[in-house]
């Protein structure tokens, strides 16, 4: 029986989450012939194609598919051993690269982490910017230790294999409309459909922007889409001028100098889920394990100010 490469097992997931061998080169640095004969290696040892070259992106066939998902247990595996060979001598060491795709994930995270540094001064911390959408992946993939995630209970994703996501607050989604619009007036929650004769800005692309579509659906009408950008800072910039309306988050910032009205809409509450992502083999790490409390510490801090900040409005 041939023992497969762990490597190139690798190699094969790395393929069919970029979607191009070129691509899974430059992740990885290596070059892309490099990659197709090791894939190419791999396909001769276990005796089947694994990849479907005659498609424009490289997409995994059925044996493929079925090969990655042993090789996402076998690295959670792995990764579990090694976590529990670092964690005998009680040192909390190493580098914790954690992502920040959010605009709020600063004011979340760097205490957190701020009190890791302090109590284990051994371990080095990084931050890395990533994409809102590419977070998982990139922890799936080994390229981040940990990354802030944003979930929409309405418009649910298919579950990322090998992950574990921990809830640390869930965000209330209102409308951001500029100051002094004729929806915003009094303080009772206003029905979505009222705005539909005017513009959005949302990113269809984007989980908030496929939510914003859901709930314009359920109020019964197409928004009238007059921006596609993401950004949430340009977003409220953008709104502050009048150009639009758009869906928020509660806890992403107003931008300085560039003031808005939140309406909450009437019906279902629309919320955010923000989650602490990591890889299922490495929950057990003493970095992680120290990580989890201290972003739960974090979350809660933040939300009393949440809370507070509404009382005082």
């Amino acid at each position: 029986m041939t023992v497969l490469d762990v490597r190139k097992l690798v190699l094969l997931r790395e393929v069919g989450a970029r979607g191009s061998i070129a691509a899974a080169a430059q992740a990885l640095n290596y070059t892309r012939s490099a990659v197709s004969q090791q894939l190419s290696a791999l396909e001769s040892e276990t005796g089947t194609a694994l990849l479907d070259r005659g498609s424009k992106r490289a997409e995994l066939t059925p044996a493929g598919r079925l090969l990655v998902a042993h090789t996402d247990r076998i690295v959670s595996q792995l990764e579990a051993a090694e976590v529990q060979l670092l964690a005998r001598d009680g040192e909390i060491g190493g580098e914790l690269r954690v992502g920040v795709p959010l605009h709020e994930g600063p004011a979340l995270l760097v205490p957190a982490l701020n009190r890791l540094r302090e109590e284990h001064p051994q371990l080095r911390i990084t931050l890395h910017g990533v994409a809102p959408d590419e977070g998982r992946q990139t922890v799936r993939l080994g390229r981040l230790d940990a990354v802030l995630a944003a979930g929409y209970p309405q418009v649910p994703e298919p579950r990322v294999p090998g992950l574990y996501e921990e809830e640390v607050l869930s965000d209330r989604i209102r409308l951001i409309v500029a100051p002094g619009h004729p929806l915003a007036q009094g303080e009772l929650p206003r029905r979505l459909e009222e705005f539909a004769e005017v513009p959005w800005l949302l990113d269809r692309t984007s989980r908030l922007g496929r939510l914003a579509l859901h709930a314009c659906a359920g109020a019964g009408f197409v928004p009238d889409i007059v921006s596609d950008i993401g950004d949430m800072q340009a977003v409220f910039g953008l709104v502050s001028l009048g150009w639009g309306v758009a869906l928020v988050p509660d806890l992403v910032p107003t931008r300085p100098g560039l003031p808005v009205d939140r309406v909450t809409p009437d019906g279902p509450e629309l919320t955010r889920r923000i989650t602490l992502v990591v890889r299922e083999g490495a929950v057990r790490s003493p970095q992680v394990a120290a990580l989890l409390p201290a972003v739960r510490e974090a979350a809660a801090e933040l939300t009393r100010h949440q809370d507070a900040a509404g009382q005082r409005g």
